[in-house]
């Protein structure tokens, strides 16, 4: 028997609000839908290993030092944090460059693949912040990504992954538009899994949203994640929503595959400092929580890049 699980959400307006918007329970941000979840997607009875591969002594060790300074807002600050991202990316053996736009200027990540390097995935978050540190929002999506890096320069795979820091999110996903807009060959982009603010599960319940809005090509992207979060057996609970206020609307705007991934919004599980001065590295910020959507993340990544 499958378990119903319902979303708490209504349709998505169609004027972006980033800055100084709060999308916690936002019935404006979000498409209300009931589904089914199958229940091979809840828990494994065969998890495929028991190690846990990202290293979150490491995931801790980073974001402190990424939110050392005031925010990452101003120009010299988004300076410091794309040059201490581009140090680490480096020490992985990853090419970087940075491709400036009106007004900003995105962080560029590559390790090219051995057999077919012009396939490309594209993983993703943005830098950029409101008036605050931004631990959550969206220093763990940053940093996330950075544990998923760590581990992806240990193989070699088929394709091309491209990590990418946006920059100018919260004022109208300028970079992402700027980048997606500027890539040629279209064909070639597999997808995008943009990573969101992921640190706070205040329920314990290890509920979080692979959101895809039922794009059909996005949906292969999002059913890797759900098939690797069975079969790793990890503890955690996909609740279905639709947005298009990250990243990732930047590539369904011109036809391509992509997915957000991001803690849950609904039923009292927000971040009570989301978009405030105390969205900073402290308790409220659950490891365990991250630690499993990463390896859910970084386990798909691996399959999609062959």
């Amino acid at each position: 028997m499958k378990n119903l699980i319902l979303a708490t959400a209504l349709i998505a307006s169609s004027a972006f609000a980033h800055e100084g918007h709060d999308w916690r329970e936002d019935y404006m941000a979000y498409l209300s839908v009931s589904y089914e979840l199958p229940m091979s997607y809840e828990k494994s009875s065969a998890p495929r290993f028991h190690t846990k591969r990202v290293d979150m002594d490491f995931f801790k060790e980073k974001l402190i030092t990424l939110t050392a300074t005031s925010d990452r807002r101003s120009t010299a600050n988004l300076d410091i944090g794309r040059e201490f991202l581009k140090a680490e990316y480096e020490k992985l053996g990853f090419t970087v460059r940075f491709e400036a736009f009106g007004g900003g200027s995105n962080f560029v990540a590559e390790k090219k693949g051995i057999t077919s390097p012009e396939k490309v995935l594209i993983l993703s978050s943005h830098i950029d912040t409101v008036k605050c540190k931004g631990a959550n929002d969206n220093g763990t999506g940053t940093i996330g990504l950075l544990a998923v890096a760590q581990e992806l320069s240990k193989k070699d795979f088929a394709y091309t992954v491209r990590i990418l820091g946006f920059d100018k999110e919260e004022t109208g996903l300028n970079g992402s538009d700027a980048y997606v807009a500027s890539i040629h060959d279209k064909a070639n982009v597999i997808g995008n899994i943009n990573f969101e603010m992921m640190g706070v599960n205040s329920r314990k319940d290890g509920s979080f949203h692979v959101i895809d809005c039922s794009k059909e090509t996005s949906m292969v992207l999002s059913q890797e994640i759900k098939s690797s979060i069975a079969n790793l057996g990890l503890p955690l609970t996909v609740v279905k929503a639709c947005t298009d206020r990250s990243d990732h609307a930047s590539f369904w705007r011109h036809k391509l595959p992509a997915v957000v991934i991001s803690e849950n919004f609904f039923g009292g599980d927000a971040d009570p400092c989301y978009h405030a001065k105390c969205d900073i590295v402290d308790d409220r910020l659950d490891m365990t929580y991250m630690g499993n959507i990463l390896e859910a993340v970084l386990d798909a990544t691996e399959k999609l890049l062959k």
